[in-house]
């Protein structure tokens, strides 16, 4: 088995992926052994008529020596290469520069990249081929970061940053969720992690970079003040303006992902106009207070923010 999957490698994922699979076979080997025996031994010394008595005979140990000395070697086999596993997946630098600062809140994930400066929400933006350091913490109560395909499940604590690598092979879309119970919208607050290669991974950064769009038609200009007016810069941050609260999620370039509300719809302007008009019905618990909009304003709020690209 180790000459299949090395254990020795630089991808974090074959450690986990060599503990999960080793222990699916030792596991179903064992599951395998106790019916095997239990159908044995049930049939062999089944009574004939209610009347029979057990048979009884001389005791011997020998078994559950042998039986007793296998469970010890597995468990360190076992604790020995996880604890090897531990080590290796963990190589987290004395003075960590993270590549991405994730952080959670109910129910989003906000996502600042220190080195380019791009600050985006829930859809996070890898490059592929190349092992990323996430810094992960959490604005509120305890979260926990888990995309099956690029590694481990962390924890994310109020006031302690934890940090893990993430590691895409190829290109593609990779989905996850918080795995730590954290309230009435835990099962809708969802990740999507979207590994690029190269070329696109920098055309995205550059794109993020690029200012918003402040100008447009009168219905535009209309919602636009009524982004101000409603107090929503009181909770969402644009870059590039003047409005950089975190309460909510970064909405600079909202229009150019591809989903919302924690990865549980899709961005067009029907979905987002259901959000504004009653954000309980859409995510029942959620913070977005219900402004009662008129039907005038709804559409004058949806024109801008669907821009925002």
């Amino acid at each position: 088995m180790i000459a299949v999957l090395p254990f020795y490698s630089t991808q974090v994922l074959e450690y986990t992926n060599f503990l999960y699979w080793s222990f699916a076979v030792v596991a179903a080997i064992i599951l395998g052994l106790v019916i095997f025996f239990t159908y044995r031994y049930t049939t062999k010394y089944k009574a004939k008529s209610p009347t029979d008595q057990p048979q009884s005979g001389s005791v011997s140990h020998k078994f559950e020596v042998f039986a007793l000395i296998t469970a010890s070697l597995i468990t360190v086999f076992f604790m020995f290469f996880t604890v090897q596993s531990m080590k290796e997946i963990q190589t987290i630098p004395d003075d960590p520069k993270p590549d991405i600062i994730i952080t959670g809140h109910q129910w989003w994930w906000e996502a600042e990249y220190p080195n380019s400066k791009v600050i985006t929400s829930n859809e996070v933006h890898i490059p592929a081929g190349k092992k990323v350091l996430l810094a992960l913490n959490s604005a509120d109560v305890i979260h926990s970061w888990w995309v099956p395909e690029l590694g481990r499940k962390i924890d994310m604590i109020p006031g302690m940053t934890n940090y893990m690598w993430m590691y895409a092979e190829k290109p593609g879309e990779y989905l996850g969720t918080c795995s730590e119970f954290c309230g009435m919208q835990h099962a809708r607050m969802r990740i999507r992690v979207i590994a690029d290669d190269e070329a696109n991974f920098k055309k995205w950064q550059e794109e993020q970079l690029e200012p918003v769009i402040t100008e447009g038609s009168a219905l535009f200009e209309k919602g636009r003040n009524l982004f101000e007016q409603k107090t929503c810069t009181n909770c969402h941050a644009i870059n590039g303006t003047s409005y950089n609260e975190n309460i909510g999620p970064n909405l600079t370039h909202f229009a150019s992902r591809k989903r919302f509300l924690g990865d549980f719809k899709e961005v067009n302007a029907t979905n987002l106009r259901a959000w504004l008009h009653d954000p309980q019905k859409v995510k029942e618990g959620a913070k977005m207070p219900n402004f009662i909009l008129s039907d005038q304003e709804l559409n004058a709020l949806v024109e801008y923010i669907i821009h925002l690209k």
